[in-house]
């Protein structure tokens, strides 16, 4: 029904069991989908221990999406031990901001940590679609993950809602760059999920309570039900979406004055 059987796929962004990157990994594979995973070689080890779990990943590469060297160098790789082998899917699950970004007001983050933010999570996307695209099938799908502070305020997210709102910019961009070859690039906009990057926001687990009580479906989402509707961008079933942030996120950005303020 999907029509995955037999594609393949780069995923870069697997950091440990709990990212999302990985819950899209598993759907992939039991979409009959063969992996070739892009790993930071601060996370190696743990992403080393995963890779037993799912013996339809094919290969680990380094990645570094900081310079067009380092990102390069995973392509190279993939070629050398790949000859001619193309991908049909791209997951970019990329994220990253110095600590010290979230340690002061924004007003006085130092401009170093700024670009670093906006390198890492926003302009990877066109660096690693740069050196993917002659490793891409015709009508390859690309998907990346963002996040409602793209366009609305959330407390101590700080620089990295101006990378996510730079990188939902860079998925229209490209997606009418690339669209006329027949490559689509969408966003899935995510609710709060606690992950490993996640964890280093302050007070995260009152956004995942407000959100859980409030969103329409009273819940927050998970890993797999972002990796659903990623498999979906991922498929033919979505041939004619491009250019798109879709939410997974409960609901919650549909919602503007929450149906709890009445139940005091």
């Amino acid at each position: 029904m999907l029509g995955l059987q037999g594609k393949t796929a780069f995923v870069f962004g697997v950091a440990s069991e709990d990212s999302i990157a990985w819950a899209i990994c598993q759907h992939l594979a039991a979409s009959g989908v063969t992996l070739y995973l892009g790993y930071q070689k601060r996370f190696m080890s743990r992403v080393f221990q995963l890779k037993d779990k799912l013996p339809q990943i094919e290969g680990f590469y380094p990645l570094d999406v900081a310079t067009d060297a380092e990102t390069k160098e995973f392509f190279d790789a993939f070629s050398a031990e790949n000859p001619g082998l193309k991908a049909d899917i791209l997951i970019h699950a990329i994220g990253f901001a110095p600590r010290s970004c979230f340690d002061r007001p924004i007003l006085f983050v130092e401009d170093q940590d700024i670009n670093t933010a906006m390198t890492i999570s926003a302009n990877s996307l066109q660096r690693c679609l740069k050196f993917a695209l002659p490793h891409l099938n015709e009508n390859s799908s690309t998907i990346t993950l963002t996040y409602a502070a793209a366009n609305r305020f959330v407390p101590n997210y700080g620089i990295m809602s101006m990378a996510k709102a730079a990188l939902e910019c860079w998925t229209r961009e490209l997606a009418c760059h690339l669209g006329p070859d027949g490559h689509r690039i969408n966003a899935i906009s995510s609710g709060p999920i606690p992950t490993l990057a996640a964890g280093g926001i302050p007070g995260f687990d009152k956004i995942l309570d407000h959100v859980e009580a409030n969103a329409p479906l009273r819940r927050n989402v998970t890993q797999s039900d972002v990796a659903g509707a990623a498999i979906w961008l991922a498929s033919p079933l979505s041939s004619g979406v491009t250019g798109q942030c879709i939410y997974v996120d409960a609901g919650y950005s549909i919602t503007m004055v929450p149906q709890s303020i009445m139940d005091n």
